[in-house]
């Protein structure tokens, strides 16, 4: 059992605690456990699959905060944690995620300012941060992760202007910042020039370029528009 690489067990109806044995498979790569009806809490011990490039957790029954020791999971390159009753901040030692190409914490119950430190997730492709109540501004350093393709933030309670740093995003294909607590006016450099299809909803005070047919910000000054819902999600071919 000590040399298990790969435990695959989703959508099993699945119940009670996952066993603390489970954190003394240090050559397992991937741990996928999602959609069953597992309860209980992450071990702090989760920091001995030092192996793990592929965790799954996703819609059990689990609450918990998010352990520091996942944050010492370096070859981690996908996780899944979303749809269930995770709480707290995000670990301050979030930015460890060298290798991280696609995370998924939408649906939970976190909260906090979303640290500086996602700039370090260099290989990050997508992320979705959905459905949770961080709240903030949305960090200026997001610019350095150069290779996302998708990013939600949408259903949050994020705050203040849309940097205009984002402009240098040249691989996005999707941003959804939808049902926030944005304004001031939306970037048009870069790849926001290209915005074609977008829809607006949920952030009030944001104004934006006149071909949208939606309120335009004048002299830099931010406005609060009359539109009801306001949505900010880019969709490029």
């Amino acid at each position: 059992m000590n040399r298990l690489q790969a435990l695959v067990l989703s959508s099993n109806a699945l119940e009670g605690l996952i066993p603390l044995s489970i954190y003394q498979l240090v050559r397992m790569f991937a741990f996928v456990i999602g959609y069953n009806m597992l309860i209980g809490s992450i071990s702090s011990s989760i920091n001995n699959l030092t192996s793990l490039r592929w965790l799954d957790l996703s819609s059990n029954n689990l609450s918990s905060t998010l352990p520091s020791g996942l944050c010492e999971l370096k070859e981690l390159q996908k996780l899944y944690l979303q749809d269930k009753s995770f709480t707290g901040h995000l670990p301050l030692r979030l930015g460890n995620f060298d290798m991280m190409s696609y995370m998924d914490i939408s649906a939970n119950k976190l909260s906090g300012e979303l640290p500086a430190s996602l700039s370090k997730f260099q290989m990050l492709e997508y992320l979705n941060f959905s459905r949770n109540t961080f709240n903030g501004h949305i960090p200026e350093q997001l610019n350095h992760m150069l290779n996302l393709d998708i990013v939600d933030l949408s259903h949050n309670k994020l705050s203040g202007e849309i940097p205009k740093s984002l402009e240098k995003l040249q691989h996005i294909q999707v941003l959804d910042l939808s049902f926030n607590q944005l304004e001031g006016e939306f970037p048009s450099g870069g790849k926001f020039a290209d915005l074609s299809a977008g829809l607006f909803l949920g952030n009030y005070a944001l104004c934006i370029a006149p071909k949208f047919h939606v309120p335009v910000c004048s002299d830099g000054v931010k406005k609060h528009n009359n539109v009801n819902m306001l949505r900010v999600d880019i969709f490029l071919a």
